[in-house]
């Protein structure tokens, strides 16, 4: 199958999707494969760090017993619906090796987390995490149905105006933002105000700038584009076609972030970053967009304060 080529002088009325071989059902396994994965990395990780003697918010030995579970479920899930098992096991193994391995080898930093060659192990876990969206949709797409690397969107652009469209699309974006959380603020319902994730990021990463936008404004982007426009954008089309498929991957990101208050702003985002990437049929400036998006938040994080 020849990738496609991004679009140039296009009307703003003609997309471009990539026709994959896998489907609705491929997504819906994967999503629940990935949030499986997550939790028991997260668990199983969080209960190591407690027998360690760090603060977690996992505790032991309730984190072994739910990381089990999520581990078996995972299995389960691919087994049954005939899914890569060996990627998402080493995907699995590697996340929790990395997180149990960095508070064996950490250092108390002082205030009962763990640092490991001084970056909190926090921020170390969200990184494995986070490659775990990577790894669903490379197990599904590359190893289960052999399609090239290309069918997740890395297809090469042409010229500056992609990037350009991904920064146009960004500033809508945030425009809609700023909108939505005044007129919480006007309307005074605080519970769907949106998390202050940046700057959570950047205390889980004891204020370092640098690891912070490493994670957050490179490395989550470019698993989390993989996944939601790379992987599951194209897996929706031949049951919903484009323009619901559009709509629905963009709620299936809102949802995949979990705090009531940013499923709408994530929404949002995700309706972005889907139009750039349909227009481009690219996933490299929809990972620059949202890269974009990710680091300014870090920024005015770490260095705006608001009276």
């Amino acid at each position: 199958m020849n990738p496609p080529q991004p679009p140039t002088n296009t009307p703003w009325n003609v997309v471009t999707v990539n026709d994959v071989k896998w489907g609705v059902w491929d997504v819906i396994v994967a999503a629940m494969v990935t949030m499986l994965v997550v939790i028991a990395i997260l668990s199983v990780g969080g209960a190591f760090g407690t027998n360690a003697g760090y603060d977690t918010t996992v505790t032991s030995p309730l984190g072994y017993y739910v990381g089990l579970l999520s581990a078996g479920l995972t299995l389960v899930l691919l087994r049954l619906f005939r899914s890569p098992i060996w990627p998402m096991a080493l995907a699995l193994s590697t996340g929790i090796g990395i997180t149990v391995a960095s508070y064996q080898f950490g250092n108390d930093s002082g205030d009962g987390t763990a640092e490991f060659l001084g970056v909190p192990v926090g921020i170390i876990a969200a990184t494995a995490m986070s490659g775990v969206f990577a790894a669903t949709g490379f197990a599904f797409a590359m190893v289960r149905y052999r399609e090239p690397l290309s069918s997740l969107g890395f297809v090469k652009t042409i010229g500056i105006k992609p990037y350009l469209l991904a920064v146009a699309m960004w500033i809508i974006g945030l425009s809609v933002l700023m909108f939505w959380v005044q007129a919480l603020v006007w309307l005074g319902v605080d519970s769907l105000v949106p998390p202050d994730t940046a700057k959570k990021a950047l205390d889980e990463a004891g204020g370092s700038i640098v690891a912070t936008i490493v994670l957050v404004g490179i490395l989550g982007p470019i698993a989390e584009e993989i996944f939601f426009r790379g992987f599951v954008l194209p897996g929706l089309v031949k049951r919903f076609g484009i323009g619901r498929s559009f709509l629905i991957s963009s709620f299936i990101f809102g949802l995949f972030h979990i705090d009531p208050g940013a499923i709408i702003p994530t929404f949002a985002l995700g309706l972005g970053l889907g139009w750039v990437y349909l227009k481009t049929g690219s996933i490299w400036p929809a990972i620059f967009a949202h890269g974009l998006h990710n680091t300014v938040a870090v920024l005015i994080a770490k260095y705006v304060t608001f009276n």
